[in-house]
């Protein structure tokens, strides 16, 4: 089975920065067994200029999904945690609202993956066919970044929707 990367497309520049984010939240809540410790909703203040894309989905700072994204995850994986993130624009009087999915880790790199130095980022993603036993969405449990990887199906249910800003990466699986 084929599986991609699901992330944000990085020719959107110009896109909201989220404001304090590490007041607001600890990453490592961002598991199911610590999630109860992310405030429901979560609230952040943004800075976006008049042209800014609010996408369908947002990686640079956090995961966030919008409501039309968020519907196919839940197809999907309907045991999905989603935390309401509503992000204001307080210049231009603006609330768009985002969820953060807290999706299942598992450990599922291939031997051949290759890292950057200190094993921290991922040079070459390689998946390994046992480990994501037919999993629909999963989150790579040994990145330190959310990488989320999206089976065939779940790729092409994500195309058929008008979204903007997906960005779908095939990766190998051995």
């Amino acid at each position: 089975m084929d599986y991609f990367l699901l992330k944000q497309d990085e020719r959107y520049t110009d896109v909201p920065l989220l404001m304090d984010v590490h007041k607001q939240i600890d990453i490592r809540d961002m598991r199911i067994s610590r999630a109860y410790k992310i405030a429901d909703p979560l609230i952040f203040h943004v800075k976006a200029g008049a042209g800014s894309s609010f996408l369908d989905i947002m990686d640079r700072q956090l995961l966030l999904l919008s409501d039309k994204l968020k519907r196919v995850v839940e197809v999907y994986e309907p045991d999905t945690l989603f935390k309401l993130t509503p992000l204001i624009d307080l210049s231009r009087q603006l609330q768009k609202n985002y969820y953060l999915p807290i999706l299942e880790e598992m450990e599922v790199l291939s031997p051949r993956t290759e890292f950057h130095h200190g094993k921290s980022r991922i040079k070459k993603l390689v998946l390994h066919k046992e480990k994501l036993r037919g999993k629909k969405i999963v989150r790579i449990k040994e990145s330190e970044k959310p990488l989320i990887v999206v089976r065939l199906d779940v790729a092409e249910s994500i195309l058929r929707r008008d979204l903007t800003g997906i960005w779908l990466a095939r990766v190998p699986v051995e």
